[in-house]
């Protein structure tokens, strides 16, 4: 066997289970029928990378596997069962322990997590960002390519998608999950906002693309012509998904991808004389205006008609402020377990919430995280942003270096992915753990370490 098949069989691996995650990963909800396949293919892809020899230094991937090692501790240790004595005396467990007196039932052993079904549909949930972290760890550097390539695809796709189910209305048809009755562009997921999300992933990632496929100055022409049409095909989509949060990181995504693209922009421009270069730039920033101008009145910009409407679920969000801090101050430090949220919602859910709308979820994953994880999760995530801002910070000083503009695309998906989890909850859905798991292995790439001496070396700017 050569010393290349393993690369191939990884490279193979990996984009047919991407391929899977995108049709299968995109609903949060711990029954959905979608679950079980995106999780199989993740346990698929695990055993067949744990039974293949691989020369790759994985030392610099240790971060990573460490967080989700840790995650994967701290949900474990919530489903061990607690004696009764010290169970009861667990913050929050009062009402539980006064409804079974009540019903003159004996106090049994008990997990922390008050829901150790869900809490153990969290665990299994960690296995697809496992999966992807182990097959990214083994990529090889000239195939990243290709996994960009495959990323790409399936934000198109999404977008695509999306388009399709806005000219269906409210024919579910093309919906991949079963959810409220919507006319918004969902694509590949169940909730609009994640389908915005990606989308505003996907202007980065072709910033990046264009300046890696930089060859000559023919084929950079041709790429760079593919990666405008693009970008502008998904910027008209994103408003037509009806997230208001997705025009929110739009605004976050276009100047860093902008940023990104400006080694290949500049090598561009820098071919021209001074009056074609000034008459090129002003052309461009007119188009962007334009662009920008018709996608936000476009007639389906959904998300732009509900800036301002009253939304009932964006008044529930405001209204679950209040109960929900109450919640995280009674179960603090050890947290209700994760996957609970919506069970111990009900018992605080105020009178007037009733008849407003069903929250599954708190809609602010870094709050939802106080209440299920306690402080563990807390102190867990202040580990992950203190790496995450350490190590952009290191990505976006480095002058030059294999990888570095992959870095940099990492650490903008992830703060994409972060400020997206403040209103919602997007990495509860596979495709975009899968996505974040992605995005902090690029993070990690221009630190691993070359072991392969064949291997091509990545066009940077």
């Amino acid at each position: 066997m050569s010393r290349a098949a393993p690369g191939r069989f990884t490279i193979i691996a990996y984009l047919l289970f991407l391929g899977v995650v995108a049709l299968t990963g995109g609903s949060s909800h711990y029954d959905a029928a979608s679950q079980p396949v995106v999780r199989l293919a993740a346990i698929l892809l695990i055993g067949a990378l744990a039974l293949r020899r691989s020369d790759r230094d994985i030392s610099s991937y240790r971060p990573a596997f460490w967080f989700l090692t840790a995650l994967a501790l701290i949900i474990f240790l919530q489903l061990v069962s607690l004696p009764p004595g010290l169970w009861t005396d667990l913050p929050g467990r009062d009402r539980y322990l006064a409804a079974a007196i009540a019903a003159g039932e004996p106090q049994p052993w008990r997990p922390i997590n008050l829901m150790p079904d869900r809490g153990w549909n969290a665990l299994f949930a960690l296995l697809p960002p496992i999966a992807a972290l182990l097959a990214v760890s083994r990529v090889r550097t000239r195939d990243q390519i290709a996994v960009m390539a495959a990323w790409l695809l399936i934000v198109v796709a999404s977008a695509v998608l999306g388009l399709a189910q806005v000219s269906a209305g409210s024919d579910d048809t093309l919906r991949f999950y079963a959810a409220p009755p919507t006319t918004s562009a969902v694509g590949l997921f169940a909730n609009r906002n994640h389908q915005a999300l990606l989308i505003c992933c996907g202007l980065p990632m072709l910033a990046v693309w264009t300046d890696l496929m930089r060859a000559d100055r023919a084929t950079a022409r041709l790429h760079g012509a593919i990666a405008i049409v693009s970008a502008a095909f998904l910027l008209l989509v994103i408003p037509t998904t009806g997230s208001r949060t997705g025009l929110m990181l739009l605004a976050l995504a276009l100047p860093f991808a902008i940023a990104l693209a400006w080694p290949a922009l500049k090598a561009a421009v820098g071919t021209l004389s001074r009056p074609r270069r000034t008459v090129v730039v002003a052309a461009a920033l007119t188009a962007l205006a334009v662009l920008i101008a018709v996608a936000l009145t476009f007639s389906r910009a959904e998300s732009v008609q509900r800036l301002f409407a009253i939304d009932p679920v964006e008044d529930a969000r405001v209204r679950l402020l209040r109960p929900l801090m109450a919640m995280i101050h009674g179960f603090f430090p050890f947290g209700s377990g994760f996957g609970s949220f919506e069970p111990v919602y009900l018992g605080f859910e105020p009178f007037g919430n009733l008849a407003v709308t069903i929250m599954n979820q708190a809609h602010d994953d870094y709050l939802q995280l106080a209440l299920e994880a306690g402080l563990p999760g807390l102190l867990l995530l202040i580990a992950f942003l203190g790496w995450w801002g350490w190590t952009s910070l290191r990505l976006w000083r480095r002058a030059d270096g294999e990888g570095r503009l992959l870095g940099r695309l990492g650490s903008v998906v992830l703060l994409l992915i972060m400020v997206a989890s403040a209103t919602d909850y997007p990495v509860r859905t596979p495709l975009m753990m899968v996505l974040a798991a992605q995005s902090a292995g690029w993070m990690l790439l221009p630190a691993r370490r070359r072991t392969d001496h064949g291997e091509m070396r990545i066009k940077t700017g």
